[in-house]
């Protein structure tokens, strides 16, 4: 496994580094949500869009936010020294050593210690819950598609002053996602060539 070490790293490098690995989580995490409706993504993006995606998703999901940074918080818990400060400290209370085999926990935590490398190892964890929490919206949105009716939530005002209400899925720089009702397939529309106005609807059933 490549390591990285953080004493010879500077600012412009994890600069680079947060950039690069913002774009990849976009692009993947993109493409596995509207790969679960048909649509192939990289059809219809840009690196702009893929860079800003995870930080606008996370900003309008206050849910998703939530359950990221306590997970994070857990997983930043588990890949620094509190793990260990806190073995350090029961392996000296008698009730644990009757239940804990300490010698194996010195040589076990010794080991952990030695091949700990904590910003891989989050980066890759937050790379993982954030594609996954992408697909279980996806998964569900689909089964709400094929399980009932669609219930719109926006309004579209084409150029030519036309309407049409639909169920949003998504939206990026360029194209607009959506559901018709009556329609079980996604539909995608530029936004600079053929929409004039997005409402959104004061209320909202979901």
């Amino acid at each position: 496994m490549i390591k990285i070490d953080k004493d010879k790293l500077g600012l412009q490098d994890y600069f680079y580094i947060g950039y690069l690995y913002l774009i990849i989580l976009g692009l993947v995490s993109d493409a596995i949500f509207y790969g679960v409706f048909g649509v192939t993504y990289l059809n219809y993006t840009t690196i702009l869009d893929a860079l800003i995606s995870p930080v606008s998703l996370l900003a309008n999901n206050w849910l998703m936010a939530l359950i990221l940074a306590v997970l994070f918080a857990l997983m930043y818990m588990y890949f620094s020294n509190w793990m260990f400060k806190v073995y350090a400290y029961l392996r000296e209370k008698k009730w644990y050593q009757k239940i804990y085999d300490i010698e194996k926990g010195d040589k076990k935590y010794e080991r952990l210690r030695s091949k700990k490398n904590p910003v891989l190892g989050l980066m890759f964890m937050f790379f993982m819950l954030f594609v996954s929490m992408r697909l279980g919206m996806a998964l569900g949105i689909r089964s709400k598609v094929s399980e009932k009716e669609i219930i719109p939530n926006y309004t579209l005002v084409f150029k030519d002053n036309s309407k049409l209400n639909v169920k949003k899925v998504g939206q990026n720089s360029a194209y607009f996602f959506y559901f018709v009702p009556g329609e079980k397939t996604i539909s995608a529309t530029p936004i600079a060539d053929n929409l004039k106005q997005i409402k959104r609807f004061k209320k909202i059933d979901e």
